[in-house]
């Protein structure tokens, strides 16, 4: 198996972590049949990367075999914001779904023990084809029946149609939602839209919060689930 090594994640400060682990714990929780887990948000820039890395990392980290599947094949920072790399040429989702490789290529052993890879290696317009066809889902029966959790990182759901697609594929999803900046009517609008998939909404991530602030109390009034970091920088 080919591998990639992953030279810019860095430690959590301990609230970010407890709270990444409060959200593995939790997904645990949800069930064995919970496998393949989509992490999506309704607009860029909410997090949702940020939540999918670390999610694997501990994920990984407790011994669970876990890949994570980069499916944001229009606009994915994941490569260069955690500087993920090896040696030669190096392919990716979209050569797999294009027919140009097999799933061996495309699937990397990382410097995460336990964890695995499918990167997204060069950014397409319009994937939405791809993603409809047999070889994602092959790449996602391979999956489920490899490992024991299949985190998939999503385009924005307000943007494009892309995650809606993947959900299909999915035993459930997670929404990721920034404090302060998403509007109600927004993750309204995400869930509903999540429902359409038939796929079960195992809970929403409220990410970059400050306590401080009575603006974060709009979330906890209606029974949204408080992760991420206290004030956060940059996911």
């Amino acid at each position: 198996m080919r591998q990639l090594t992953v030279h810019q994640l860095h430690p959590l400060p301990f609230d970010a972590a407890e709270s990444i682990n409060q959200l593995r714990v939790n997904l645990g929780f949800c069930g064995t049949d919970i496998k393949s887990i989509m992490l999506t948000s309704s607009t860029p820039d909410e997090g949702k990367s940020f939540v999918s890395m670390n999610l694997w990392h501990q994920m990984a980290g407790v011994g669970a075999r876990t890949i994570l599947v980069d499916c944001d094949l229009r606009n994915s920072e994941m490569r260069t914001r955690y500087g993920i790399g090896g040696q030669g040429k190096l392919y990716g989702i979209a050569h797999y779904l294009a027919g140009q490789v097999e799933l061996e290529d495309v699937i990397y052993e990382t410097n995460v023990a336990g964890g695995y890879l499918v990167p997204v290696t060069t950014n397409i317009a319009n994937p939405s084809i791809l993603l409809e066809g047999e070889r994602f889902a092959a790449l996602m029966k391979y999956c489920r029946g490899q490992f024991d959790y299949v985190l998939l990182d999503t385009p924005p759901l307000m943007n494009v149609a892309d995650g809606m697609n993947i959900a299909t594929h999915c035993d459930g999803s997670v929404l990721v939602v920034r404090s302060g900046v998403t509007s109600r009517r927004l993750v309204e609008n995400s869930i509903h839209m999540l429902q359409k998939t038939s796929t079960p909404l195992l809970g929403t991530v409220l990410n970059r919060v400050d306590t401080s602030r009575r603006a974060s109390q709009y979330y906890y009034k209606r029974n949204y689930t408080k992760y991420g970091y206290d004030g956060g920088s940059n996911p």
